[in-house]
């Protein structure tokens, strides 16, 4: 009996689970949310989540464009320096600035990440990291890259995308302000408690 206790003891160390469980509490919190606050999340944190590697994928694309041509045998230097001279740019510079743009809003849609963590929490602050990444973001392809860029390489559904973000991050604040006032964050004026797992 002993010796089974102590297998079981052992098998539960050894299992990631208890660990993965005290990574979520660690970053989502003990508390859960009530449906519009999870909804809210989920809307913003796939799209966040997707941008975000994205963006690695195509620094790393860009980056180890030879490593490509020489595996692969595609061209990607050839292609981003054509692009670039189509957009307006000098080739080789172009190449640089797609490197740091990549870069840099990989970092801007994790901050947006950071901030949708935040919308689980229920935390107010949750609007800067949203709207400061997003709007960054936005800031960096219109006007370190070029109009052009923003208008024929970030694609219409994209940029519905970025809007629908702002456009539900900024009605979850204005409710959540309300109901930190007191009243009810639900359209319906009742408050809803999920006891739904995570």
């Amino acid at each position: 009996m002993q010796d089974e206790q102590d297998d079981h003891k052992e098998t539960l160390f050894n299992s990631p689970i208890p660990l993965l469980i005290r990574l979520r509490n660690f970053i989502f919190g003990k508390e859960k949310p009530d449906s519009y606050t999870k909804v809210t999340f989920y809307l913003n944190f796939i799209p966040a989540l997707l941008f975000f590697f994205w963006n690695i994928a195509s620094f790393f694309a860009v980056y180890l464009r030879q490593l490509i041509q020489d595996q692969k045998g595609v061209p990607v230097d050839l292609i981003i320096r054509s692009r670039g001279e189509m957009l307006g740019f000098d080739g080789e510079e172009f190449v640089s600035r797609v490197q740091t743009f990549y870069s840099v809003s990989a970092i801007c849609w994790f901050v947006v990440l950071f901030g949708t963590i935040l919308i689980w929490r229920k935390r107010e602050r949750f609007v800067y990291f949203i709207f400061g990444g997003t709007l960054f973001y936005l800031g960096m392809t219109i006007f370190y890259m070029n109009y052009s860029f923003f208008k024929e390489d970030i694609t219409f559904f994209d940029k519905i995308i970025y809007l629908a973000v702002l456009a539900n991050s900024l009605l979850y604040f204005l409710l959540l302000r309300k109901e930190k006032r007191g009243e009810s964050l639900s359209f319906f004026g009742e408050d809803e408690q999920d006891s739904s797992a995570f």
